[in-house]
């Protein structure tokens, strides 16, 4: 069974907002927020691309701060 990603922890780690990190995706903004309401849930790619993700990821294109 897999783990539940957190993604709003992850959000405020990488210090990006649901829209940034949904461009990182190549997703839309609400899908972002349906993950962090349990609406549903990340699969597949998506998921692969969240446990990679890292600060850095974000600091190339300058949306971290």
């Amino acid at each position: 069974m897999e783990h539940e990603i957190d993604i709003k922890g992850l959000r405020a780690e990488l210090g990006v907002t649901q829209s940034q990190l949904a461009d990182a995706l190549g997703l839309d903004q609400s899908t972002i927020s349906n993950w962090e309401n349990g609406h549903q849930k990340p699969r597949g790619p998506a998921r692969k691309l969240l446990a990679s993700i890292t600060k850095a990821d974000f600091a190339r294109s300058g949306a971290a701060a």
